[in-house]
């Protein structure tokens, strides 16, 4: 009876060990940010309750905020929507990355929308979960949702567009057409009327970021 029970422990075993080796993998983590700075606002220098400098107003309310002692990008009513004050109209590169922090309540409908101007590359950031062209994914750290900031990280090379969300890849569409040409931001929050505001901060655009594997798969050749 004991050696059956030992032969049972031993296959039981093997059987998982084989399972962990046929289980698929996918790199998860290999986002790179630009290289080459084209927009970055830390909100330094800022005055509370004025409208952030280096930003424009499309529709809504905006002004910058403090939150646990830095300045923060708070919209103060639902719906509002800003785009970086740049000095040309069409102004992303066709290698870019995009970086930047949102705030979440817990609380009620909240959710930032990144927007371009091709209207195909919206995506919608919701608490640890995005939403691609009318598709929900959770992430698969299956962490639920909580109070405080999480990370977006956007990369598009030409034609194929990542999102990550707190360095986890979410969404990997590998043809985008046309390529953008701006971008916008709109926070959707339904907790303005307990003074919990929707909040952007650390904004980072820059041009490249493009793996060498990438350029590879793009160009047909390495390109250094």
């Amino acid at each position: 009876m004991k050696n059956l029970t030992i032969l049972l422990s031993l296959l039981l075993f093997f059987a998982g060990a084989m399972e962990a080796q046929t289980r698929a993998k996918k790199k998860s983590d290999d986002f790179i940010p630009g290289d080459k700075v084209i927009f970055l606002d830390s909100l330094k220098s800022e005055q509370l309750g004025e409208f952030p400098s280096r930003w424009d107003l499309k529709s809504g309310t905006v002004e910058v905020m403090e939150m646990d002692g830095h300045g923060v990008i708070g919209f103060v009513a639902s719906q509002s929507v800003i785009n970086p004050l740049m000095d040309r109209e069409n102004w992303l590169p066709e290698i870019f990355t995009v970086e930047f922090d949102v705030y979440f309540h817990n609380r009620g409908n909240e959710a930032y929308t990144l927007m371009f101007d091709n209207r195909k590359m919206d995506v919608v950031i919701r608490n640890s979960a995005i939403k691609f062209q009318g598709t929900l994914t959770r992430s698969a750290k299956r962490e639920k949702p909580k109070v405080g900031w999480q990370h977006v990280a956007v990369s598009f090379n030409t034609r194929a567009y990542k999102v990550y969300l707190n360095g986890e890849k979410m969404l990997n569409a590998p043809a985008i057409s046309p390529r953008p040409n701006r971008l916008m931001i709109k926070a959707l929050s339904s907790n303005t009327r307990y003074d919990k505001y929707a909040m952007v901060a650390n904004v980072r655009i820059a041009e490249g970021g493009v793996p060498l594997y990438d350029r590879l798969v793009t160009n047909g050749r390495f390109v250094t």
